[in-house]
């Protein structure tokens, strides 16, 4: 009797878990600028700025590199 009371709990744990892990903020709470950085991911950059830098390349080959 005392497995089956256990074997209850763990099943219905699991089933509220796997339920509650289904539950999403809504666009009113994600997207606001106040938003505290739990987790120190990159801020998004504003819209209006790009993000790639315009510039010349040049290839680095293996010789250059064991002459430095």
């Amino acid at each position: 009797m005392n497995t089956f009371f256990w074997v209850l709990v763990i099943v219905g744990s699991l089933f509220l878990i796997s339920n509650l892990g289904k539950v999403k903020a809504s666009k009113k709470q994600t997207n606001r600028d106040d938003r505290i950085n739990r987790f120190g991911r990159r801020q998004k950059q504003p819209q209006g700025q790009p993000t790639i830098i315009e510039g010349q390349a040049e290839e680095i080959k293996e010789e250059d590199k064991d002459n430095t």
